[in-house]
């Protein structure tokens, strides 16, 4: 079913976003991941201590700075030129900050986060449907968060940032409900990542989400038998 289908994964070096790529990849998709640098793409996919995914081929990285609109639309260019199409896109991309009350909150921080979080995704979302219609067909996930969703104390940009993230899915999947292009989110609690471990030590971390489960729901979405899911905020919380 995936055999040959050409994917775009952003924040594919991360934590979260290196699993979605093996995992689409595993199934004989062609996955591009934007990157800042070509070295960390190689060490990341080229010298990994993964065996199951060692010499994998299928993994391409493109300088791409994710927050620079002419510079996504340029690599969803070059991924076209390359492979005449884009079928499926899983927007990674994202940070959070440090607990700061809104009262000590500036517009810095709100800008920087929708810069992040929000404007990625948007960048993505826009220059890939250009594509997507094209062709009549196109699946769009996000990753979106607990506070995008829920109201959390302290964590007002970030909050911001990722209900933005869902709105624009929920609206794209609107404008092209006619379309045979899905748009989704996707809506973890913590995700078990070593970062995580270690800003949250004293935490369960067997009640997390885990990058693997994620990435099967992502490749959920993007089958066939997801075709008719799109608008839906997923949440994924694990026990949380």
């Amino acid at each position: 079913m995936f055999k040959d289908k050409i994917a775009i994964v952003t924040g594919g070096t991360g934590a979260l976003g290196r699993v979605i790529v093996n995992h689409f990849a595993a199934q004989g998709m062609k996955v591009y991941a934007p990157v800042r640098s070509m070295p960390e793409f190689m060490k990341v996919f080229e010298q990994t201590d993964e065996t199951e995914f060692r010499g994998l081929p299928r993994r391409y990285g493109l300088p791409c700075d994710a927050t620079n609109e002419t510079d996504v639309k340029e690599f969803c260019d070059n991924v076209v030129k390359q492979e005449k199409r884009i079928d499926y896109l899983v927007n990674t991309v994202g940070g959070y900050h440090p607990k700061r009350n809104v009262i000590d909150t500036d517009r810095e921080l709100i800008e920087k986060q929708l810069l992040l979080n929000f404007y990625t995704t948007f960048f993505f979302a826009k220059h890939t449907l250009t594509y997507f219609k094209m062709s009549n067909f196109g699946r769009v996930v996000s990753i979106g968060a607990k506070p995008a969703v829920e109201t959390t104390a302290g964590k007002f940009a970030y909050s911001f940032s990722k209900m933005g993230v869902v709105n624009l899915m929920q609206t794209l999947a609107a404008e092209h409900k006619d379309d045979n292009i899905t748009f989704n989110s996707i809506i973890p609690s913590v995700i078990d990542t070593p970062a995580n471990r270690e800003s949250m030590q004293n935490q369960d971390f067997s009640k997390w989400v885990t990058p693997r489960e994620i990435a099967e729901k992502c490749l959920f979405l993007m089958g066939n038998v997801a075709k008719s899911y799109s608008g839906n905020v997923i949440k994924m919380y694990g026990n949380v």
